[in-house]
């Protein structure tokens, strides 16, 4: 339950910095963080919304575009919680026997 909670938490922030494009226009602001294990390597943003990663199924990320120019995009990652699979048509993790059609991306086995 603690988990669910955690990644709703981690949606609702992403969307409220969505919607805040005064943090974009400070120029002092860090840039969201990224290591080598990050999904930053494995999609690229080309549009605005959440995306399921396409190396790892339990991964996703989103595309925020703070320019309004719709080709400056930053992105944020995501792990979902274990046992759980991101779902793109509902834009959630979810599990995945409950995942419908059936995800493109490497499911762990």
């Amino acid at each position: 339950m603690k988990k669910i909670l955690l990644c709703c938490c981690a949606m609702i922030l992403a969307m409220w910095v969505a919607i805040s494009p005064a943090l974009a226009a400070d120029s002092n602001s860090p840039a969201p963080a990224t290591d080598s294990n990050s999904t930053a390597l494995a999609g690229k943003c080309t549009s605005e919304g959440f995306f399921v990663n396409p190396e790892d199924c339990t991964k996703f990320f989103r595309c925020v575009d703070f320019s309004q120019d719709g080709k400056s995009f930053t992105k944020f990652d995501f792990d979902c919680g274990e046992g759980t699979i991101f779902d793109e048509s509902i834009s959630v993790c979810n599990h995945p026997w409950a995942v419908s059609p059936a995800p493109k991306c490497k499911q762990a086995s």
